[in-house]
């Protein structure tokens, strides 16, 4: 992946004990990524390893 190829050894995995910044997206596919903008798929939304969702309002995360 692009950590490997930059040679960063202290990012690139989701491990225990390290910050994270992750996206959950709620679609019934892949194909919902590209040809259906405007269409919230945005489930939960994690920086830093903080649920920035907890609200249950991913839109305004």
């Amino acid at each position: 992946g692009g950590a490997a190829a930059l040679a960063r050894t202290d990012v690139g995995a989701l491990v225990p004990g390290r910050r994270a910044d992750v996206v959950l997206l709620d679609a019934p596919s892949h194909v919902h990524l590209a040809y259906r903008p405007g269409v919230p798929i945005v489930a939960r939304v994690w920086t830093g390893g903080v649920d920035r969702t907890a609200d249950g309002d991913a839109a305004t995360a």
